[in-house]
């Protein structure tokens, strides 16, 4: 069969990423900014949030350096508007998924059983998880983008003996060293059957791992200002010290039942099928055995640390649609109408995501960042439920609500959001009282839920409620469908452009 020329493949992968790029507005999780951009936009402008991740040196700035050199490059030209400070990063991730998604369309084409690639790229393409994921700066989007090309380079082929894509691995297991998990069984796989255990190979992945290893240690103890080892520290925290419970616990089966089907969609019924079939004819030199070895050991051992997270399984997608491509193809060129409504069905879910759901996070930063100079901030909400200053850039005190794990070991710890929401108006008098020598902000940001619950304390500091952002049709207990700002003091302009409902 003649495939498109790689001209047009690239142009019609980076069109549909650009779309996303556009489409996808919304919040998802605050990975995004306060693991990111929020700590690159601390290392150039030299103000900015420092989450306890970094204060303790659990994340490597191998992960976020290119943002750092993206930023400086802005601060250099004066180049540094808000605009470019929030899109210049989002825009180079779309170009690099776009890379890594030619790679996963050239490595179905060289070694999948499909003969027509054409429907597993597009429910590839059209895949509305990993689309909502693929054009932000999350460290899970950056880690599955390496272990796609990755996979591009690996030797399938016994011919192959290249070991380009360690390299790789190295610096994806360096930058993120959950990603062992994944890649263990490959590795393993490539080992013995290339027969690499002699001297020479041995000393080829010591080389190539110490290597990457030595990069990220001098990389890291320079920006944290001391020596650090950020691997150690990340599985010191979260295996042993298991800090990462704090943020939420969940069942060993998760990920079989409630992580990976919403997330996969209908592809998930023709994995199953595709794993079934599978299990009971291993072959250890047929590539769909190794990846379905893979998946289901990446699965297992994931399920036995206590945090779980959707976005924890971004690395398997590529290996999970190609192992169910060739079945992808059958399906919807059986049922083509079939085929036809769940891309559509998928880009309205992705429109649907990323335009209306989570929307009021992003939407009320803007409104913010037209604040004076001379103003103070004080969002009440769950931890981190806005970006901070990477969408302000402006060097003003703001005060969020805290959730740090319990580094200490203190007896019946409480982070301050959960002091906070047990009681918020106690929160407020002891924060603000006269013993306590701080000034009442001048704006306020919470979910409208609480609005009732502080309509006392706003009363009394004469707070307006200057701008309500629709946030979610799907409110809870902390979260509501508004977002509204509070001001106690009236600035004409800003009260003129603040003033309003938005949906």
């Amino acid at each position: 069969m003649k495939y498109p020329t790689s001209l047009t493949v690239c142009a019609s992968l980076l069109t549909i990423r650009l779309f996303h790029l556009y489409i996808i507005r919304s919040w998802y999780v605050p990975d995004e900014y306060w693991q990111s951009l929020e700590i690159a936009h601390y290392i150039t402008f030299g103000f900015g949030y420092r989450t306890w991740e970094w204060i303790v040196g659990v994340r490597s700035y191998l992960s976020i350096s290119w943002i750092v050199i993206v930023y400086k490059i802005l601060k250099f030209f004066s180049l540094d508007t808000l605009q470019f400070l929030i899109w210049s990063p989002r825009f180079l991730q779309t170009l690099f998924s776009t890379f890594s998604d030619y790679c996963f369309v050239s490595w179905i084409q060289k070694h999948s059983k499909c003969l027509n690639v054409f429907w597993p790229v597009v429910c590839y393409m059209s895949s509305p998880f990993l689309a909502y994921c693929s054009t932000r700066t999350l460290v899970n989007t950056l880690e599955t983008n390496m272990t796609t090309i990755a996979l591009y380079y690996y030797p399938w082929s016994l011919r192959n003996k290249d070991v380009k894509f360690l390299w790789i691995v190295a610096l994806v297991c360096v930058m993120r060293p959950t990603a062992i998990i994944v890649w263990l069984p490959l590795i393993a796989f490539d080992f013995f059957a290339h027969k690499r255990y002699t001297l020479n190979n041995l000393a080829r992945y010591i080389c190539i791992g110490l290597t990457s290893l030595m990069l990220s240690i001098t990389l890291d103890t320079y920006f944290h200002g001391s020596f650090v080892v950020t691997q150690w520290n990340f599985l010191y925290y979260n295996i042993i010290k298991k800090v990462n419970a704090h943020y939420s616990v969940e069942h060993w089966y998760w990920y079989f039942v409630s992580g990976l089907p919403p997330v996969l969609g209908p592809i998930f019924f023709i994995f199953i099928y595709c794993f079934i079939k599978k299990i009971k004819h291993i072959n250890l030199n047929d590539i769909d055995s190794k990846l379905i070895i893979t998946v289901f050991w990446s699965l297992s051992v994931l399920s036995m640390i206590a945090h779980k997270e959707q976005r924890f399984l971004l690395p398997l997608f590529p290996m999970i649609f190609f192992i169910t491509s060739q079945q992808i193809s059958i399906v919807c060129n059986k049922f083509i109408k079939l085929g036809t409504f769940t891309v559509i069905l998928n880009i309205i879910v992705l429109i649907y995501l990323g335009r209306y759901h989570q929307i009021g996070s992003t939407r009320v930063m803007p409104y913010l960042a037209k604040i004076p100079q001379n103003s103070t901030l004080l969002f009440l909400m769950p931890c981190h439920s806005t970006p901070l200053y990477s969408h302000l850039h402006l060097n003003i005190s703001a005060r969020i609500l805290t959730c740090e794990p319990n580094l200490n070991g203190i007896s019946n710890y409480t982070d301050e959001a959960d002091i906070f929401f047990e009681n918020p108006n106690k929160w407020l008098d002891e924060s603000y009282s006269a013993q306590s020598n701080n000034n009442l902000p001048t704006h306020i940001v919470m979910f409208e839920v609480l609005s009732n619950t502080l309509h006392a304390f706003l009363t009394k500091g004469k707070y307006k409620n200057v701008l309500s952002m629709f946030h979610t049709d799907f409110p809870s207990t902390r979260i509501g469908r508004y977002i509204n700002v509070f001001s106690c003091i009236e600035y004409p302009d800003q009260y003129n452009y603040f003033e309003g409902r938005f949906r």
